[in-house]
């Protein structure tokens, strides 16, 4: 059933005509219109062709609409070979979802609006093209507690879904996706979900097709936005790391704190109101000024040296070697500012 159809149940399911009672609903060129009297009554909705991975029917197609011929009938007294053919034909003439489909299909089981899905199809496709998310059997920390079969492919299936949804969410402001909430309801494990947001980003890199949602929106190169994609890339890189040495949620938290950091010094990322060419970071690569609010970011929140030099030696920058050597000064400098 495409978007068409959908709207179509949606009108007819409404009152009658309010200027002649008819409840004969027809489908014009732009609009929907009475079928009594001709008074338009709503608009057409932009039809964007995308077929839900629930609405492709996967039993088998009948006479009426498979390619292979006619339905072959057997009953009990039918031949082996006659059977046989049977099944044969049963068999080919399925529709089978692709691995891509089955993950954009748990997207749609989360109900998210449509453009949502469409974004993690398109995540999704560009990640699996060379099949490396169908044939990767990493293991995952959820999948521990899982028995059957069919559960623990779904999970995984879950895991790359709540991945896409985390990159979206990264650049969405407008339309916020609840990915924490989704992934506690289907059980998710965090770390699951850092490590397939990782292979999703070395996949799309090795094909140089970095995913972000501004490149998909085919932003300008605006050099505020240049700075602001590479910022984020960068910090939500490192937040990857953080999440293999704390929590997600404290992780998302020093993030967060570091993007505020960045904001207040005039960096063109988060809520600032103004991009100020004078700022502590101007002089800064984007890598370099990530490292270095993520850093502070931890000392304010309180964590200990050990930490900080664990989570810095996952993913060394150059030019900060005093993280190992002058944290301790770094701190007292922080303190007394």
């Amino acid at each position: 059933m495409c978007g068409t159809d959908r709207e179509n149940s949606r009108i007819n399911g409404r009152e009658n005509c309010e200027e002649c009672g008819s409840k004969s609903i027809e489908e014009g060129v732009s609009h929907y219109h009475c079928g009594n009297c001709g008074i338009q009554l709503e608009s057409l909705k932009y039809d964007t062709c995308y077929t839900f991975p629930s609405e492709v029917k996967t039993t088998r197609r009948t006479n009426s609409s498979s390619d292979l011929g006619s339905q072959i009938g057997i009953d009990k007294s039918s031949s082996y070979q006659s059977r046989r053919l049977a099944a044969l034909q049963d068999r080919h003439s399925r529709r089978n979802l692709s691995y891509t489909d089955k993950i954009v299909k748990e997207a749609e089981i989360a109900n998210l609006s449509p453009s949502i899905c469409l974004k993690v199809a398109d995540i999704i496709s560009k990640a699996n093209s060379r099949m490396e998310l169908t044939h990767n059997r990493d293991g995952m920390i959820g999948l521990q507690l899982i028995s059957t079969r069919e559960d623990r492919s779904q999970y995984r299936r879950r895991v790359y879904a709540i991945a896409a949804l985390e990159l979206l969410n990264r650049n969405l402001e407008s339309e916020a996706i609840q990915v924490l909430e989704i992934a506690s309801e289907w059980g998710i494990d965090k770390s699951d979900i850092s490590q397939a947001i990782k292979l999703i980003n070395k996949v799309s890199i090795s094909v140089n097709d970095r995913l972000s949602v501004s490149d998909m929106n085919n932003q300008t190169k605006d050099p505020s936005i240049i700075r602001n994609d590479e910022l984020n890339h960068f910090l939500f890189n490192f937040q990857d790391h953080l999440c293999e040495i704390i929590n997600f949620d404290s992780a998302k938290g020093i993030i967060a704190s570091a993007i505020e950091i960045l904001s207040k010094e005039g960096e063109p990322i988060g809520n600032a109101s103004f991009i100020n060419n004078e700022g502590k970071y101007r002089n800064m690569s984007p890598q370099k000024a990530s490292m270095e609010t993520i850093i502070d970011s931890m000392i304010h929140l309180g964590y200990s040296d050990e930490i900080i030099k664990c989570f810095f030696n996952k993913k060394p920058v150059p030019g900060m070697t005093w993280v190992n050597s002058r944290l301790g000064r770094r701190r007292r400098a922080l303190v007394e500012d």
